[in-house]
């Protein structure tokens, strides 16, 4: 899925903003992540982010562990390592 950015109208895919955000933070936790994204980009479905956070997760870019009884953990992972 790919949301058009408001200033210059661009086409940005979704693991663009996903990626971005984590870029900042380092570690957030799923609930974190939606509300960055729907500040960035509007609504957004779980289901898509959990998607490309699964795409992500399989590259290696960031590894997913289990935050309390509902929430996740997200991690970006250090390049080499």
């Amino acid at each position: 899925m790919v949301r058009t950015s408001e200033e210059d109208r661009r086409i940005i895919p979704l693991r663009n903003y996903i990626f971005d955000i984590l870029e900042k933070k380092k570690s957030i936790t799923l609930s974190e992540l939606l509300r960055g994204l729907e500040k960035d980009v509007g609504r957004v479905s779980i289901s898509e982010v959990e998607r490309e956070l699964m795409a992500m997760e399989i590259r290696g870019i960031l590894r997913v562990f289990a935050s309390g009884k509902k929430d996740q953990r997200l991690e970006l992972v250090s390049p080499g390592g």
